[in-house]
């Protein structure tokens, strides 16, 4: 998948990529960000590269304009997602027309941007990163943001995700797998993904789901300093 930024004024289109970048980190996404400066360009790229999906487009470009590049794409059946970037509101309703996603008033911060790129989150699950696990003689593909944890049991290993997925393979062979600083071992028996962690209760972490993981003693100094560090950067916007 791809997002396409278009904006005249360079910091604000360096912005917008820093911002998507930050996105895609934090919710394990895998995209693709273009930079356009002018409209024309970016139709020209729109018409021959149906991986954009995605639009930050400024309304207040020339010769042609954010609006007037909106208005062609959903004439010629283009549905990609369109969040509308200005410096004013005078376009606020005219944007429900060309059926945007969002609308951003200048200067863009990263919370308005997330909260613009969080609409499309049914969009966005398409580049979401996966691990790819052997299975009962077949590869099965899963997000790794649906994994909450994996853990040992009965000499199996179980990744508890939208589904339970059971593999004959080691704790080890699986942590390869989730490339991501947020899975963070727990326990010689489970693997936990940070992004589900509700409080710790004790010996336990109980997670979002209601679901409980036990910290033992071996783990539970680098657990207080990684999700330490977890919680920072969340609360900063920026990637682990």
């Amino acid at each position: 998948m791809k997002i396409a930024i278009c904006d005249d004024d360079k910091n604000v289109l360096d912005q917008l990529k820093e911002y998507a970048l930050q996105y895609a980190a934090k919710n394990m996404l895998n995209y693709t960000v273009l930079e356009f400066e002018q409209t024309r360009p970016l139709l020209d790229a729109i018409r021959q590269d149906s991986e954009i999906a995605l639009l930050f487009l400024d309304i207040y470009m020339s010769p042609v304009s954010g609006m007037e590049l909106a208005n062609t794409l959903r004439a010629e059946d283009y549905n990609l997602a369109i969040i509308f970037v200005t410096t004013s509101t005078d376009h606020y309703a005219e944007s429900y027309e060309v059926d945007a996603v969002h609308y951003l008033v200048k200067p863009v911060v990263y919370d308005r941007v997330a909260a613009a790129l969080d609409r499309c989150r049914h969009l966005l699950a398409g580049s979401a990163r996966y691990a790819v696990f052997s299975a009962g003689g077949r590869d099965i593909q899963v997000p790794l943001p649906q994994i909450r944890y994996v853990e040992v049991f009965r000499n199996q290993c179980v990744v508890h995700a939208a589904s339970d997925i059971f593999l004959r393979c080691t704790l080890e062979n699986v942590t390869q797998q989730l490339s991501d600083k947020r899975f963070l071992r727990t326990h010689r028996s489970f693997l936990l993904n940070m992004d589900y962690v509700s409080v710790r209760d004790g010996n336990d972490i109980l997670l979002k789901t209601g679901e409980r993981i036990p910290l033992s003693r071996t783990y539970k100094e680098l657990y207080e300093k990684e999700y330490g560090r977890f919680l920072i950067a969340a609360m900063a916007g920026t990637k682990l």
